[in-house]
C-alpha cells in the first residue's frame, strides 16, 4: 500500500511541478527551491521505506516479542543505546538505530542506511549550488539566505555520524528553520510516535504553503482573529498563578511564557508530501519538540482546515455511526459541518489551534525525559494538548458554540477507539479513553448495553457538571507536569493494559462500551449507511424550507 501511495503521489508532485515551471508561477528562486524539495523528498521515501522495514517491522518487533511486550523491560535493555552528547546530555528522541552487539549500541542513520544516505549526500552536492546561484527578488517572502543556512545545516545533521554530535547537529537545523518565516513553509524528521522505545525521529518530509499568515487571510486580505499566542499566554500567565508553586514551576513558567510569546502560527494546506507522510496521517502539530530549541527560538504551529474541512465533506456516512449516535445528535454534527461554515472553522479553531497551544503548556526543556520513566509522556501529552484549548474555551467567557465543542468532542472520543491496536497513534487512542472516563462520569453519556438500536444517550444537560469535571481532571494533570512526575501516575488512573498488553478503561461502563464498540467496528466498521452526504443535504434543505413556510 505504501508503493501504491507513494507512486501515485510522486505522479502528483511531478504534475504539479510542472504546472508550475511552464505557468512561470512564484519567483525563479522558489520555483527552485520547490525543485530540490522534491528531489530530497524522493530520497525520503527510499529512507522511510528502510528505516520502516528495520527498525519498526524488524528491531522493534523483536524486541516486543523477545521481552513479551514489557515496556519497563525494554527500555531497561535499549538504555545503553540512548544518544548521549559530549556533555554528558541523554537526548530525549533519537537519530540512530539501536544495533545489538555485546548490548545495544547507537547506530547513526547515515552509518546504518549507507545506501540511502549516500543518494541524500549527491542530490545536496547538486542542488545546493543551484540555489546559490539562483537570483532573489522579493527578499522578504524568499528569504534565500535563511533557507540557504537550513538546508546546509540539514545536509551536515543528515550525514552526521558521530552519535555523541547528532542531537547538537539537528538542534542547529531547528534553529535555522526557526529563522525562515515565510509562507513557504518545509517539515523535517520531527515527530516520533511511530517508536515508543527511544522515540527515533521519523523520516518524514514536505513543503506547506499558508493561507493564513502573520494574523492575515492571503486568498480573502482579511485579518484572522482567532486564538492568539497573546490571548494564550494571557491564559497561561492567570491559570499559572492559581497553581501550586513546586521545585520546577518557575522554571516551566519561564520556559512556557518564552516560547508562546515567540510562537509562529501558519494556517494552509500540504503542498509536496514524503517519506512518513504518505501514511496518511498529516496533521497539524507544534514543532520542534525540543524545548532547548524553544525556549530560545520559540515554535511554529501548522495547521490545515481547509484540508480537514474537504475530507470531513467527502466522507461517506458509516453504518456504524448510525448504531452508535442518535439521528439528532448525528444531524447536529452534520448540519455544521455542511452549513454552518463559520462556526466549522471557530471549532476547528478551539479543538485544533487550542490543541497546539496546549502542547506548549506546562513543559520545560527536559519534562519529557524526566516524565517518560515508564513510556508513557505521549500517551498523557496528547489529552494535555486538547484539554488546554478546551479550559481556554472554557474560562474566556463565551460559551456560544459550547454544544458543538462538546458534541465534537464525543464524536472524536468515540472514534479514537478504533486506533486501539495502531501502535504508532497508540498516544490519540489513550486520550480518546481519558475522554470517554469523564463523559461517562458526567453523566452526558451512557451506554445501552447494544447496538440493537442507539448505543450511546447523549444528555446535553450534564454539560456544567462535564466542565467542572474537565476542569478537575485538567488541574490534576498540571499537577503532574509541575512536578515532573511520570507520566503513569496520571494514565493509570483511567486505564490498564490487559492480559494482550492493550490499555482498556479502568471505569466498568466504559469498558463494556470500548470492547462492544471495537467488536462492532470490527464487523462493520467498512460498511456506509444506506443514507449518502447528498441525500441528507437533500433531505436537510427540504426540512428548512418547510419549517420557513410553516
Amino acid at each position: 500500500m505504501f508503493l501504491l501511495s507513494e507512486k501515485f503521489y510522486t505522479q502528483k508532485h511531478e504534475k504539479l511541478l510542472n504546472f508550475i515551471q511552464s505557468q512561470q508561477l512564484l519567483t525563479p528562486f522558489l520555483r527552485e527551491l520547490i525543485e530540490v524539495v522534491h528531489r530530497i523528498g524522493l530520497c525520503f521515501n527510499g529512507f522511510f521505506r528502510s528505516w520502516q522495514k528495520e527498525l519498526i517491522l524488524g528491531i522493534n518487533k523483536s524486541l516486543k516479542d523477545r521481552y513479551y511486550n514489557d515496556l519497563p523491560t525494554i527500555l531497561k535493555v535499549l538504555q545503553t543505546s540512548l544518544e548521549v552528547t559530549k556533555d554528558g546530555e541523554i537526548s530525549d528522541r533519537s537519530y540512530s538505530i539501536p544495533v545489538l552487539k555485546d548490548t545495544y549500541e547507537a547506530v547513526a542513520y547515515a552509518d546504518f542506511f549507507e545506501k540511502e544516505f549516500l543518494t541524500f549526500k549527491t542530490i545536496f552536492q547538486e542542488s545546493l549550488p543551484l540555489l546559490e546561484n539562483t537570483k532573489e527578488v522579493c527578499p522578504k517572502l524568499e528569504q534565500k539566505g535563511s533557507y540557504l543556512r537550513y538546508l546546509k545545516a540539514l545536509q551536515q545533521a543528515l550525514l552526521q555520524k558521530d552519535t555523541k554530535e547528532l542531537l547538537e547537529s539537528w538542534r542547529e537545523v531547528d534553529r535555522c528553520w526557526m529563522q525562515i518565516t515565510s509562507p513557504l513553509q518545509i517539515g523535517h524528521p520531527l515527530e516520533y510516535y511511530e517508536d515508543h522505545f527511544r522515540r527515533a525521529v521519523a523520516p518524514e518530509w514536505d513543503l506547506r504553503i499558508a493561507r493564513i499568515y502573520e494574523g492575515q487571510d492571503l486568498l480573502t486580505g482579511v485579518p484572522n482573529c482567532g486564538i492568539s499566542k497573546e490571548s494564550f499566554l494571557r491564559f497561561y500567565q492567570e491559570l499559572s498563578s492559581q497553581m501550586p508553586k513546586t521545585a520546577f514551576k518557575s522554571e516551566i513558567d519561564v520556559c512556557v511564557e518564552e516560547s508562546l510569546k515567540k510562537t509562529q502560527s501558519y494556517g494552509g494546506m500540504p503542498l509536496l508530501f514524503y517519506g512518513a507522510e504518505l501514511n496518511g496521517l498529516f496533521s497539524a502539530q507544534v514543532v520542534p519538540n525540543d524545548e532547548n530549541v524553544s525556549a530560545k527560538y520559540g515554535k511554529k504551529i501548522f495547521y490545515f482546515p481547509d484540508r480537514v474541512r474537504e475530507l470531513s465533506c467527502a466522507k461517506p456516512f458509516m453504518l456504524l455511526s448510525s448504531k452508535t449516535f442518535s439521528q439528532d445528535f448525528l444531524d447536529f454534527n452534520r448540519e455544521l459541518l455542511y452549513f454552518r461554515k463559520e462556526d466549522w472553522y471557530r471549532v476547528y479553531e478551539i479543538s485544533t489551534i487550542g490543541h497546539e497551544f496546549g502542547h506548549i503548556l506546562w513543559v520545560s526543556f527536559d519534562s519529557e525525559l524526566q516524565m517518560n520513566k515508564s513510556g508513557e509522556f505521549k500517551n498523557i501529552e496528547e489529552f494535555k494538548a486538547t484539554m488546554g484549548g478546551l479550559v481556554y474555551y472554557f474560562l474566556k467567557g463565551d460559551l456560544t458554540l459550547l454544544k458543538e465543542l462538546v458534541f465534537n468532542t464525543i464524536s472524536r472520543a468515540v472514534s479514537l477507539i478504533t486506533w486501539q491496536r495502531e501502535n504508532e497513534v497508540l498516544p490519540y487512542y489513550c486520550e480518546g479513553l481519558i475522554h470517554l472516563d469523564i463523559l461517562f462520569s458526567s453523566g452526558i453519556l451512557s451506554y445501552c448495553g447494544d447496538f440493537e438500536n442507539i448505543a450511546l444517550s447523549v444528555d446535553y444537560e450534564k454539560v456544567k457538571i462535564l466542565m467542572d469535571l474537565y476542569l478537575k481532571a485538567y488541574n490534576e494533570l498540571v499537577a503532574i507536569y509541575l512536578q515532573k512526575s511520570d507520566a503513569k501516575e496520571f494514565l493509570i488512573r483511567y486505564m490498564k493494559k490487559d492480559e494482550k498488553g492493550i490499555f482498556k478503561p479502568i471505569k466498568i461502563e466504559v469498558l463494556l462500551f470500548v470492547e462492544d464498540y471495537y467488536k462492532k467496528y470490527q464487523e462493520i466498521g467498512q460498511r456506509v449507511d444506506s443514507i449518502t452526504p447528498q441525500i441528507w443535504k437533500r433531505d436537510y434543505i427540504r426540512r428548512q424550507n418547510e419549517r420557513s413556510c410553516s
